[in-house]
């Protein structure tokens, strides 16, 4: 009689294998579950990696993009701060200085006159502001200060007004220093750069100019007529009382007109800063959905995985169980 089946050593050879495939699958669920990644992304994908390389490739370009989000709104914030101050610091000042014109009394000039040389001193610092390593005002020379000091920018307006004759010449030569071209401030005071800062890259569409310079008008006017007031007190003028009355008269009525300027430039930065923050929105929408394309492709499914693992060691178990009822048989209990 012909009998069929494995031999000892096959049957042996055969747990053992199934024994070894069971525990890699085992492994692999625990790691799938545990990770929540896919084990073998190839054999998910069917050795099409381009998708996914894509999709990763676009979120890295988006770090990159968000930094230069973050840097950009970091700062246009710091310049927006500034101005802030600066507008205030001058609005303020200006108030002062009709308060103490409107009354006359000739022991309040040069109180006034010195508050403002405090405030021309805030106001150039506030300029040379800086945000980690790069100068705010100064263009495209982040790496130095935009302007020279309070101290230097009034020694060298001193010179340009100690040939005046009236309080005419007196604002004339303030204001040719501050507004001419190739004057005092484009030649000394102003020492950035001409050339605007680089634009912020934003995303791949989209970009962030800020061509906000401390050699732009609106702010050499607010310079100019905080200087004028300033400089009342200078002792080569030797200005009496109804001259100094007069010089604040105007610093205080041009502080006050030059407001709206410096508002303007105000609003065109804020402007800057609503676009930025779309566009950080836009970054992050993007992000979101490649995110969950990256997640559908290489995530795996917690309650598939673990209805999988739990089949898996009941499996193991059924092949331990077969294998230690095979060790145990014998040719005396099979007679039995």
């Amino acid at each position: 009689m012909a009998i069929s089946g494995f031999s000892n050593l096959a049957q042996h050879m055969m747990l053992s294998n199934q024994t070894t495939s069971t525990k890699n699958d085992l492994d692999r669920l625990a790691f799938e579950l545990a990770s929540g990644r896919k084990a073998d992304l190839g054999a998910s994908l069917g050795g099409d990696f381009r998708m996914l390389n894509d999709v990763e490739s676009q979120l890295t370009v988006l770090n990159s993009y968000d930094q230069a989000t973050i840097d950009a709104s970091v700062f246009t914030t710091s310049m927006q701060t500034t101005l802030d101050r600066m507008q205030g610091i001058s609005s303020d000042l200006s108030t002062a200085l009709i308060s103490t014109t409107s009354s006359g009394a000739a022991e309040t000039l040069d109180t006034v006159s010195d508050r403002a040389k405090q405030d021309f001193e805030s106001m150039v610092n506030a300029l040379n502001g800086r945000i980690g390593d790069k100068s705010i005002f100064a263009g495209a020379a982040t790496d130095g200060a935009a302007t020279i000091s309070a101290d230097q920018m009034m020694s060298h307006l001193s010179t340009a007004v100690a040939g005046a004759v009236t309080v005419n010449d007196i604002i004339t030569a303030v204001d040719d220093w501050f507004m001419a071209p190739g004057g005092g401030y484009e030649t000394v005071g102003y020492i950035g750069s001409t050339n605007d800062l680089a634009p912020f890259k934003l995303n791949e569409d989209e970009s962030a100019a800020v061509e906000i310079k401390a050699d732009d008008m609106e702010i050499r006017q607010l310079l100019r007529d905080t200087a004028l007031a300033a400089i009342a007190n200078d002792s080569g003028l030797a200005l009496n009382s109804t001259e100094k009355l007069q010089l604040l008269d105007t610093a205080s009525t041009d502080l006050l007109t030059n407001q709206n300027e410096l508002t303007h430039l105000r609003a065109d930065l804020g402007y800057s800063e609503e676009r930025i923050e779309a566009a950080g929105a836009r970054n992050a929408a993007t992000r979101t959905s490649l995110s969950m394309v990256q997640n559908d492709l290489v995530s795996a499914d917690a309650t598939d995985v673990a209805g999988q693992l739990q089949a898996t060691q009941v499996q193991l178990e059924l092949v331990y169980t077969i294998t230690a009822r095979l060790n145990d048989l014998s040719l005396m209990d099979y007679m039995r």
